[in-house]
């Protein structure tokens, strides 16, 4: 991923700096200067969203871990838990995971069965 960031940046800050390099005329400094210095100045700025996006994606999958996590506990749950609609929630557990929507079922899970019946007892099988 560095290698594909360390290749990309240096061709999208030539072409943020083109414009601004249009204009050096204005600019009562020698044109390389200026295009060095628009041109850091376009790769510090990339180089800044990339950081940005790579905390965003550490973000999102440590939610996505935790999430996967609490799908993991619903799902034992519902395994031991004796209730009506077991194989109902059973079946939305398992395949809501091969659908990609496994957390929104999970929480569901928890409010709807799980926290509505804290006192119920959970069968121990041997």
């Amino acid at each position: 991923m560095l290698k594909i960031i360390t290749k990309i940046i240096p061709v999208l800050s030539f072409l943020l700096a083109r414009p601004v390099l249009a204009q050096i005329d204005k600019f009562e400094m020698p044109k390389e200067e200026a295009t060095r210095a628009v041109g850091a100045a376009a790769t510090a700025a990339l180089g800044g969203v990339a950081i940005f996006l790579i905390i965003l994606w550490v973000i999102i999958a440590v939610v996505g871990l935790f999430f996967l996590i609490f799908w993991i506990f619903m799902l034992i749950d519902c395994i031991k838990r004796t209730f009506d609609q077991k194989n109902t929630w059973l079946i939305l557990l398992i395949v809501s995971f091969f659908f990609g929507f496994s957390w929104l079922v999970a929480l569901l899970y928890y409010f709807l069965v799980k926290k509505k019946n804290l006192g119920a007892t959970t069968s121990s099988s041997p």
